[in-house]
C-alpha cells in the first residue's frame, strides 16, 4: 500500500517509534516541500528537530520515497488552513494515483476533504498506520494504545479534535 505523509505525522510516526515498522505494511511518499519542512525543523535543537532528523535520514537511506513537485502543481490547493506542505502532498496523491494522505492538520484535512473524496483520496491521521499495524500483527493492542495516549499528551492534543479523533480509533479497535 502506497501513502503519502506530511511533516507532522512523520514526525508523529517517529515520535511513537513505528515509522520504520510502517515500511513492512507501506510505501512512504514525500515530496520535496515536506522534506524543507523537514529541514527547517532539523535546523533547531528540540526533540522535534531530533525527530525531524531521523525522518531525514530515512529519506537519505532511500526508505521513505522522495517525488519532487513544483510549486504550480499545488498553489491552487492553499488556503487560510491548507500550507504548501498538506497543499503538495494532495497534489501528489493525484498526480501518483495513490489513495491516502496521513496528515494530522485537522484544518487542512478539512478543507482538502472535498477535494480528495472527488479524486478517491481519503485522508486519515497518523494513527491509522497504527491500526494497519495491528491488524498486520507487528503491534500489539495495548502498545498502541499506550503509544497514542503517550502522543496526545506529548503533542499536547489535549482537549482538541485530534485527541477526539485519536481515542475514536482506540474504542473503534476495543483496545
Amino acid at each position: 500500500m502506497k501513502i503519502v505523509v506530511d511533516t507532522s505525522s512523520l514526525l508523529s510516526l517517529e515520535f511513537m517509534e513505528i515509522l520504520e515498522d510502517s515500511f513492512e505494511i507501506t510505501e512512504v511518499y514525500i515530496t520535496n516541500t515536506v522534506e524543507a519542512e523537514l529541514k527547517e525543523i532539523a535546523s533547531f535543537k528540540d526533540e522535534k528537530s531530533r525527530l525531524a532528523k531521523n525522518v531525514l535520514k530515512l529519506v537519505s537511506e532511500g526508505k521513505i520515497k522522495y517525488i519532487y513537485i513544483k510549486k504550480e502543481e499545488f498553489s491552487k490547493y492553499l488556503s487560510r488552513n491548507v500550507d504548501a506542505g498538506e497543499a503538495s502532498c494532495l497534489a501528489l496523491c493525484i498526480m501518483e494515483n495513490i489513495s491516502l494522505l496521513i496528515t494530522d492538520d485537522a484544518d487542512a484535512a478539512y478543507s482538502l476533504g472535498r477535494i480528495a473524496m472527488h479524486e478517491r483520496i481519503k485522508i486519515r491521521i497518523c494513527v491509522a498506520v497504527l491500526k494497519e499495524l495491528i491488524k498486520a500483527g507487528k503491534i500489539t493492542k495495548l502498545e498502541a494504545t499506550k503509544k497514542m495516549k503517550n502522543l496526545i499528551k506529548q503533542r499536547s492534543w489535549e482537549g482538541g479534535v485530534l485527541e477526539v479523533l485519536v481515542m475514536k480509533y482506540i474504542e473503534e479497535n476495543d483496545m
